[in-house]
């Protein structure tokens, strides 16, 4: 078993433990006059870094963190320390939403680009249906309707497409009459890959439905998500819990079509997550500084165009430990949309 390392680092004196060591030193007069200037006079420095330590030290506490030589925590709590600091910083300005530092807090941006960005097949054509968007309620939530599973975690593998077609796909399963169920996302990922798509590495919904179309999907209990590409398990496909007839690609880039859409069911998304936005969201609504360089797949749960600003209620798959209890509010903008969120979405038909 390979060995972890966790310093063993003494977290600097603190202003109280220092003082306490001057009492104890008062009868040499002198010597504790000049130890107590000389300690009011770096304390402030000496109290800063024992709160960045005592909080990287948290930190590595509430994630299971652990690193293998001194060389690579101290690289990590540098790493830390950044973002801390511009967390820090952005929080002070302002905006609608917060950054916290969250289980990626010890990862450059660089880092987290690589681990949690699939990069996503773009769409080679359309399957559009135009909805009435008058019959579109101001707002909607479906995790409080019955039609959204818990929050899931994808972890190291680029799979955000194909959560994002599964969850679609329990709700639509749901919204039919049936008892709502997890299913499969490993199915998807191991045998969708004669569709178009690549497993960890990307793809897209569209293709992700055309396989459900073809051969159902099993349960999540049956076909249990391990975050790797595998072989397809021909004997646990033959257990169908769950078939559409159809998809639809919603109208791009179109605010209302997108309102309609939501107002039937969950619908599947893709955004640009290559920001810092994502990497340490921590709660509110995001209305900018974000590209449209689609990279991840996520799931419009809801909205609220009474909010000011409006916004659209989001699951994403990095667990429940990330932003809203592992949801995001994106705002909601003409055109292509924050975060590209209006350029490609879809949802099943059962």
């Amino acid at each position: 078993m390979e060995d972890f390392f966790v310093s063993t680092q003494k977290p600097k004196p603190s202003k109280l433990r220092l003082f306490s060591i001057i009492g104890i030193l008062g009868a040499f007069g002198v010597l504790a006059t000049i130890l107590v200037i000389s300690i009011s006079s770096a304390s402030p420095i000496l109290a800063q870094l024992t709160l960045e330590e005592t909080e990287f030290q948290n930190f590595m506490t509430a994630y299971s963190k652990t690193y293998s030589s001194e060389e690579e925590y101290q690289a990590k709590f540098q790493i830390f320390r950044d973002n801390l600091a511009y967390i820090r910083i952005f929080n002070s300005l302002g905006n609608n939403w917060t950054l916290g530092a969250n289980k990626f807090a010890d990862l450059t941006f660089s880092e987290f680009k690589a681990k949690f960005s699939s990069s996503p097949v773009q769409k080679s054509e359309k399957n559009i249906v135009v909805l009435d968007p008058l019959t579109a309620p101001s707002a909607i939530d479906w995790t409080t309707k019955g039609a959204v599973t818990p929050v899931k975690n994808q972890g190291e593998c680029g799979s955000g497409w194909a959560f994002s077609a599964s969850g679609a796909v329990e709700g639509a399963w749901y919204l039919s009459g049936h008892t709502i169920l997890s299913l499969s996302t490993q199915e998807i990922l191991d045998c969708s890959t004669t569709f178009g798509n690549n497993g960890c590495n990307g793809g897209t919904v569209d293709n992700a439905f055309k396989y459900i179309i073809s051969k159902g999907l099993t349960s999540d209990q049956n076909y249990p998500y391990k975050g790797v590409d595998g072989a397809c398990s021909k004997t646990k496909v033959a257990m169908v819990n769950a078939t559409i007839s159809n998809y639809t690609d919603v109208t791009p880039d179109n605010v209302n079509q997108l309102y309609a859409a939501v107002a039937k069911g969950p619908v599947s998304v893709s955004v640009d997550s290559s920001q810092e936005v994502w990497q340490f969201y921590k709660g509110g609504i995001v209305d900018k500084n974000c590209g449209t360089s689609l990279d991840h797949g996520v799931l419009i749960v809801g909205y609220n165009q009474t909010n000011t600003p409006a916004y659209w209620k989001v699951k994403n798959s990095w667990g429940p430990d990330w932003g809203e209890q592992g949801y995001i509010r994106i705002g909601v903008k003409n055109g292509a949309g924050v975060c590209g969120i209006q350029m490609q979405p879809s949802y099943p038909k059962v």
